[in-house]
């Protein structure tokens, strides 16, 4: 009997192995076929290219074209992501689309920047739509003074706004919608706009639709708009071009078997993807450069540091940087910037990290950083870096010196070689030490909060200070810096990893060759107001010097030097952290108080559904659910003193909103968004009371307020104890946001050492140690807690049935 069971046991494991075999074979054979998704990004508001019908369904000729490409590729399964039009691009750049399909022609800086089919899969013309009742043919002159409308960030846009400007005394009134051909076409047929430029095939479809009338004039230089055709695009990596090349031997095939053309006649009532010589000659030639791969170089940025780099109202990353990065792209073979943005303290953890190759935020140089990255041959900018207060005084004609600056504000980044120049000088001189206020922000900002009075004075580049005073038109007050050279000696650099040198050297040499044609004094004066890319004979020399040390004998490391990770750093960084312990548990703790009263006034008056309250408590409850705590501790650091500033117009008052201590708004962020949180956790215990107590306690006499307390809190906190303790973990955590408005808890101190040291993986660790024994303290704390009130539950209950028996009795 025995043998019996081991051999079926045997026969049982046997049979077990191969099915799990036959399982993982199967599974592995599916997994390396499975299809990879391609997702396409469309407006859905293109008609008759891409849209929703009358059932929902989206359709359209681009979407027909890509469901057979889709059908013919067994490799790739198409999605579809609908967005604006203006975000499309956008989406591309940051890896939400792989292929974006929307009508889209072709302009000189989207050639350079993305990879586009290989030939257009439509060819259409684009005219100038008017609602003339004679059926007179226009020009764009015949239009001085009417309203054409248009959609903001599209070809036609650009073409009109670069039109008014070289034409001012014939200038177009631009109305700009966000609105699909379909509407604006249909308006200008209503009147409300006197013209609009679009391609002949939405004209036909919406006079077909509508049974309407329009008129349609050639425009002379079509090609300024884009030439004819429609294209898909890509990113330009090699993953990208090899769907390209999958994609366009589909549309190949689609349009030598006829396939193209049907479905052109069924949305365009005639074939329009014709391709004549002349555009196959032009975009065979075009194509050629993109046979070859290129290395995709992420560079890093913070997209906040205008004019350096920043995004323009169109979602655009641009600036001064950006366009000399985009004139190198065009100049060094095989390499493509694609661009990553961070706030500035993460930037040099993500290049130790190679999320990034190459740094580019305005970055100086010193002696850190010199240490441990590879910076560009010379600067490829050079600014002075100025002491920024507000002009109050204007017959205060002298420069003012740090000794001035006793005891004043500075409002600077953490991290940033401002930050760590005032840091020395309060380590130096700390009977004439400044007050120094971190935060996250633009440099805009920070000079915009010094006019305004939130800080005394700030450290920036000219560059910065020139482009805010011209932006918001008000005037500061610049002190040149004696000792300039300690905060950063003046020029900005591209920062690589120091195994880098390759990619280092190519964009040297391309630099040189844009200082050499004046391409860089040229951007130069677009966005800095002068050239600011001379060097001189002293700049050379030094940066010479340093290549020629980095090229020769071996330099002193310290233990850490070229370590990857270095964990015996971590018990000092810890030290250096902890006496910032105070303020991070201040915070927890006062912002845990407001939420909790607040929190259970709300959840009484909710329900108790007191009138005007109890609604306008749940769309309080709401928003602070909804909406994030950086957001709101934004909105309580920038937003208030816009009221204290409304009330001074309105009373005549004269608050000091810029005397307000940072705490006060983190404790009103933290505190009300606790207070949403709280409020639900309380009103779902309370209710959670068993009714028959609260009965049994009125049977007996006790009052509401006794019920209240006696029978009603003490069985509520049971309940609410394990969710409350979890919210004020997540508070703890959350505190750490607080340092964007700056107030300097233990995560801000962590971000200051992390960039004077560079030691960001250490510097985080640490903190994210703390942190945990924190959390797990306060676990501890809550559990205690829970367990005692269960206790004295237990007993009040016991004496409670005793007391009722007795009263039988």
């Amino acid at each position: 009997m025995n043998q019996l069971i081991r051999k079926r046991s045997t026969l049982l494991v046997i049979l077990t192995t191969l099915i799990v075999t036959c399982i993982y074979f199967i599974t592995s054979v599916t997994t390396a076929h499975a299809a990879e998704t391609v997702k396409v990004g469309i407006s859905a508001r293109s008609k008759s290219y891409n849209y929703h019908d009358d059932n929902g369904k989206l359709t359209g000729f681009e979407i027909e074209v890509l469901e057979e490409v889709d059908q013919r590729l067994d490799d790739y399964s198409f999605t579809y992501d609908t967005t604006e039009f203006a975000s499309l691009f956008a989406g591309l750049d940051a890896g939400k689309f792989d292929v974006i399909a929307n009508n889209i022609g072709e302009k000189d800086e989207r050639r350079e920047k993305y990879l586009f089919s290989l030939y257009p899969y439509v060819i259409t013309h684009n005219v100038i739509i008017t609602n003339s009742e004679d059926g007179k043919t226009v020009t764009l002159a015949d239009l001085a003074g009417k309203t054409m409308g248009i959609v903001a960030g599209s070809a036609q846009a650009v073409f009109m706004e670069k039109y008014n400007e070289e034409n001012p005394d014939q200038a177009v009134v631009l109305q700009y919608v966000d609105a699909d051909a379909a509407t604006i076409i249909s308006d200008v047929h209503s009147g409300r706009y006197d013209a609009t430029i679009y391609s002949t095939t939405y004209v036909k479809d919406v006079e077909d639709t509508y049974g309407i009338t329009l008129t349609e004039s050639p425009i002379a230089d079509e090609d300024a708009i884009q030439p004819p055709g429609a294209y898909l695009l890509y990113r330009k990596d090699e993953k990208s071009l090899a769907l390209r090349n999958a994609i366009d031997g589909v549309l190949a095939d689609m349009r030598e078997d006829g396939t193209l053309k049907t479905i052109s006649e069924k949305y365009f009532s005639e074939d329009q993807t014709v391709l004549d010589e002349a555009i196959i000659a032009k975009n065979d030639a075009l194509n050629q450069s993109n046979n070859t791969t290129d290395r995709v170089v992420i560079v890093g940025t913070s997209g906040q540091t205008k004019p350096m780099d920043y995004f323009d109202d169109n979602n655009q990353l641009t600036g001064f940087e950006i366009d000399v990065l985009s004139e190198i792209e065009k100049r060094v073979e095989g390499i493509s910037f694609k661009y990553e943005t961070a706030e500035f303290a993460s930037l040099f953890a993500g290049l130790d990290s190679e999320k990034f190759d190459v740094l580019a935020n305005n970055l100086g140089e010193s002696g850190d950083r010199r240490e441990k990255y590879l910076f560009s041959l010379y600067p490829y900018v050079v600014t002075h870096n100025v002491l920024i207060t507000a002009s109050d005084n204007p017959d205060q004609t002298d420069d003012l010196t740090f000794d001035d600056m006793a005891g004043k504000s500075f409002g600077v980044v953490p991290a940033s070689p401002q930050s760590q120049f005032l840091e020395a000088w309060n380590e130096e001189n700390p009977d004439k030490a400044v007050d120094i206020q971190y935060l996250d922000s633009d440099p805009s900002q920070i000079i915009r909060d010094v006019h305004s009075g939130r800080f005394d004075a700030t450290i920036y580049a000219t560059t910065y200070l020139h482009d805010v005073e011209q932006t918001f038109g008000i005037e500061l007050k610049a002190s040149p810096i004696a000792d300039e050279d300690a905060i950063r000696p003046p020029g900005s650099y591209f920062i690589y990893r120091q195994n880098d040198v390759e990619l280092r050297d190519q964009m040297d040499k391309a630099l040189a060759e844009m200082r050499e044609d004046g391409t860089l004094a040229e951007i130069s004066q677009k966005y800095l107001g002068q050239d600011d890319t001379v060097l001189s004979p002293e700049l050379i020399a030094k940066n010479d010097a340093i290549e020629a040390e980095r090229k020769g004998a071996d330099k002193e490391t310290s233990s850490t030097d070229g370590k990857i990770f270095a964990p015996e750093m971590i018990p000092g960084i810890i030290k250096q952290i902890i006496p910032r312990l105070p303020i991070t548990i201040f915070m927890t703790l006062v912002s845990a108080m407001i939420g909790l009263i607040l929190g259970f006034l709300i959840a009484i008056v909710k329900i108790r559904k007191i009138p005007v309250l109890s609604q306008f408590f749940s769309v309080f409850v709401s928003f602070m659910r909804g909406t994030p705590q950086l957001v709101q501790l934004f909105l309580a650091f920038y937003g208030f003193p816009l009221i204290v500033q409304w009330f001074n117009q309105r009373l005549s008052l004269n608050w000091d909103s810029n005397a307000i201590p940072a705490l006060v708004y983190v404790f009103i962020a933290f505190g009300l968004n606790e207070a949403a949180y709280n409020s639900e956790t309380f009103r779902a215990a309370i209710l959670s009371v068993n009714t028959s107590e609260i009965e049994a306690a009125r049977s007996i006499g006790l009052t509401n307020r006794q019920t209240m307390m006696r029978i009603i809190l003490p069985s509520a906190l049971i309940v609410a104890i394990p969710n409350l303790g979890n919210s004020i973990i997540s508070l703890l955590k959350g505190t750490s946001l607080a340092f964007t408005v700056t107030v300097i808890d233990i995560m801000g101190r962590a971000r200051i050492i992390a960039g004077s040291n560079l030691r960001f993986f250490e510097a985080y660790i640490s903190v994210a140690l703390i942190y945990w024994v924190f959390c797990i303290v306060i676990e501890r704390f809550v559990k205690w807690v829970e367990k005692r009130l269960n206790v004295d539950q237990a007993e009040s209950t016991d004496d409670g049935r005793l007391d009722v028996d007795q009263t039988q009795v």
